[in-house]
């Protein structure tokens, strides 16, 4: 089985040529089988395709699972009767109406992270515009903590540890006065050095989606250098701003609507802060429901290899046509 290949064949037939244990993650969009007279709504034999899904995983892989209804719930039941553990749901915040007719209009989209062995989510960082995106609330927030600077002293102190010594490890007399409560052992960060740091660092990804971006010597999995994780808040707004915030359980992407060539087409963006949650560069990742190749665009974008199956003819030339307009550009 090639690397880097989108097959033109049913994934059921071909995914059984993929060596055992060879793939790192599986991401992919199944037919949810409600959109009558579609031509992508094939059937499928939904546990035996998820038993090769076990068998080509590496020991501590992800599956990746797109879905709604009825079909997305069965799906997650089917993967853990097969001895996979649920990890993580996120939201895509769609911000568009795909079902105006229904009673409750649908914006978002459900996506299951599940894991063979002890396999752990990536904690990544997403630029803070990004994370902060529409959240108009949340970002005056941050800027009235950081004009609380230039009342406190103390965060004043801070940001500046922060900005000059990329530090935020203070002893408990200069944390325990205002706006903050300190215990050696906990991380408490005065509120203003908090926005700073989120702006500096980035946000912690939350359930709609996380993405590890940011790649800096000078920052360690909390985004600073400190052993007693005791910060200033407006160290932690600077830091969200320059390095990024951690993702979250809800991802907020617009959806490809006019320039999308697939009915179910997911933004390579989406993809992109998926694979960050759950694969390393280099690793292998499999779509046996490719279409768009979205997938494959955001391994492209990430360094990461790719399988795909798209048994649709049309769909396939499409995509296939997509993926080269971006090799192309990548090679100029």
């Amino acid at each position: 089985m090639d690397i880097n290949r989108i097959y033109n064949e049913d994934c059921q037939e071909g995914i059984k040529r993929i060596p055992d244990a060879s793939v790192d993650c599986i991401i992919t969009d199944p037919p949810y089988l409600y959109l009558k007279g579609q031509k992508l709504e094939r059937e499928f034999d939904e546990r035996e395709l998820f038993k090769e899904f076990k068998r080509v995983l590496q020991p501590d892989g992800f599956v990746v699972l797109f879905g709604r209804g009825t079909s997305f719930y069965r799906w997650n039941v089917i993967l853990s009767q097969l001895g996979f553990s649920f990890k993580e749901e996120v939201i895509w915040d769609k911000s568009y109406i795909t079902s105006p007719l229904l009673a409750l209009l649908r914006v978002h989209e459900t996506i299951s992270i599940s894991s063979l062995g002890k396999g752990s989510i990536n904690r990544v960082k997403v630029p803070y515009i990004e994370a902060k995106c529409g959240d108009v609330a949340s970002v005056l927030q941050d800027l009235r903590r950081m004009k609380a600077i230039l009342h406190n002293p103390k965060s004043l102190k801070a940001v500046e540890d922060f900005l000059i010594n990329n530090v935020a490890s203070y002893d408990l007399d200069r944390v325990s006065g205002y706006n903050v409560s300190a215990q050696p052992g906990f991380k408490n960060e005065d509120r203003c050095a908090a926005v700073v740091r989120a702006m500096s660092d980035g946000c912690t990804e939350r359930s709609i989606i996380r993405t590890d971006l940011y790649k800096d010597e000078k920052a360690n999995k909390q985004g600073l250098h400190g052993d007693m994780k005791i910060g200033d808040r407006s160290c932690n707004v600077i830091s969200s701003m320059e390095c990024g915030m951690n993702e979250k359980s809800i991802i907020k992407i617009v959806r490809d609507h006019y320039s999308a060539i697939h009915p179910t087409q997911k933004p390579v963006r989406l993809i992109e802060r998926l694979l960050a949650l759950t694969t390393q560069s280099d690793d292998v990742v499999l779509d046996p429901f490719i279409g768009s190749c979205s997938t494959a665009i955001a391994c492209v974008n990430t360094n990461r290899k790719y399988i795909g199956f798209e048994i649709d003819k049309e769909y396939y030339d499409a995509g296939i046509k997509r993926l080269n307009e971006v090799l192309c550009i990548r090679n100029e």
